[in-house]
C-alpha cells in the first residue's frame, strides 16, 4: 500500500481540489485501491485567525470532504483542530501501524505528469535495495548541489529570468514512455515534490518530535540517509529520468486567500526546528 501524505490550510482548499483532480487523471494507469490519500486539513486557531476570517470552519470541513466523494483512491482524509503542520502529518504517517509499504510527500502547489504513479510502481518493482527513495527530476532554481535530481535542461536557472514563468507545463515536453531509473551518489530531495520513501527507511529515521510542526524535516531525513549511506547501509536514492515535477507559480490558485486571515507563524516554527535540528542529527548518528 502506498500512502500519499499532504497537509493543507483553509486558503489552500482550491489547490487541494486541483491536486486531487491531477491524481484522478493519474489513476487511469494504475489500481487506485493500492493508494491511500492521507490528506489533513488544518483548522487550528494557531494557524488561522478565525475571528477575522470571512468563512467558517464548518464551510471548510464541508468543502474539504466534498473533494473526495469521486476519488477512486482509498480516502482517509482528516480534519485537525489542533496546531499542526507538514512535519506533524508526515510524522503521524510514519508512526501509524498499518500495511503501508511506501509514503509519498506531496505539496499543494505541485504539477506532475499523469503517468507518474505508473512509473513509480514500475520503479518499486525493479528496486532491490532494502531502504530507498525514488525522486522525480526537478526544475531547479538553486545551487549546483541540486543538479543530481534536476533535469539537464532546467539546471541552475537564474531566478531573475522570468521566461520560465510563462508556461510551467513546459517540463512535460520531456515526458517519456520509458524513463530510465538513475542512481544518485548522495541523498538529496525537497519535501513535498512527489518523493517516494520506503516506509522502513522513514521508520528507521523518523521525524523527531523536537522538530515541531514545520521546518527541516526533509533536510533531517536526507542528512540521516546520507549518514546511513556512509555507514554502508543498503540505501539508495533513485531518480526517474525525464519525469519532471514543478511548483506552479503561474496557474496556482490564490482564490481563497482573501477569505482567511493567516497567522504567519511558519518562521517561528522553522526557527524552533532549527534549534533542535543539529542535536537530533547527532542523536541519530549515535543511535545508528
Amino acid at each position: 500500500m502506498i500512502k500519499i501524505v499532504l497537509h493543507c490550510l483553509p486558503n489552500e482548499l482550491d489547490q487541494v481540489m486541483w491536486v486531487v483532480d491531477q491524481l484522478k487523471r493519474s489513476s487511469q494507469y494504475i489500481n487506485p485501491k493500492n493508494y491511500v490519500l492521507d490528506f489533513t486539513l488544518n483548522l487550528s486557531n494557531e494557524d488561522t485567525d478565525w475571528s477575522t476570517s470571512l468563512l467558517s470552519k464548518e464551510y471548510c470541513v464541508e468543502k474539504f470532504n466534498l473533494l473526495f466523494i469521486k476519488s477512486p483512491f482509498i480516502n482517509k482524509h482528516k480534519i485537525s483542530y489542533e496546531h499542526t503542520g507538514c512535519n506533524t502529518v508526515r510524522r503521524n504517517a510514519i508512526r501509524e501501524q498499518d500495511n503501508t509499504t511506501h509514503i509519498i510527500y506531496l505539496d499543494t502547489d505541485l504539477i506532475f505528469p499523469t503517468n507518474i504513479l505508473y512509473f513509480i510502481e514500475h520503479a518499486i518493482n525493479e528496486i532491490t535495495s532494502k531502504y530507498y527513495i525514488i525522486t522525480p527530476q526537478l526544475f531547479q532554481l538553486w545551487d549546483s548541489s541540486w543538479d543530481i535530481i534536476s533535469h539537464p535542461d532546467y539546471r541552475n536557472v537564474n531566478r531573475e529570468n522570468k521566461q520560465w514563468l510563462k508556461n510551467p507545463y513546459q517540463v512535460f515536453e520531456h515526458e517519456t514512455k520509458d524513463p530510465k531509473l538513475l542512481t544518485s551518489p548522495y541523498i538529496k530531495f525537497g519535501g513535498g515534490w512527489f518523493n517516494v520513501f520506503s516506509k522502513n527507511l522513514l521508520k528507521l529515521i523518523d521525524i523527531p518530535d523536537s522538530l515541531g510542526h514545520y521546518g527541516l524535516d526533509d533536510t533531517f531525513v536526507s542528512e540521516a540517509s546520507n549518514i546511513l549511506k556512509e555507514k554502508k547501509y543498503d540505501i539508495q536514492q533513485y531518480i526517474l529520468n525525464d519525469i519532471i515535477v514543478k511548483e506552479d507559480r503561474v496557474y496556482r490558485s490564490y482564490s481563497m486567500d482573501q477569505f482567511f486571515t493567516r497567522n504567519n507563524n511558519q518562521n517561528s516554527m522553522r526557527d524552533n526546528s532549527s534549534i533542535n535540528y543539529q542535536k537530533e542529527l547527532i542523536s541519530f548518528k549515535n543511535r545508528i
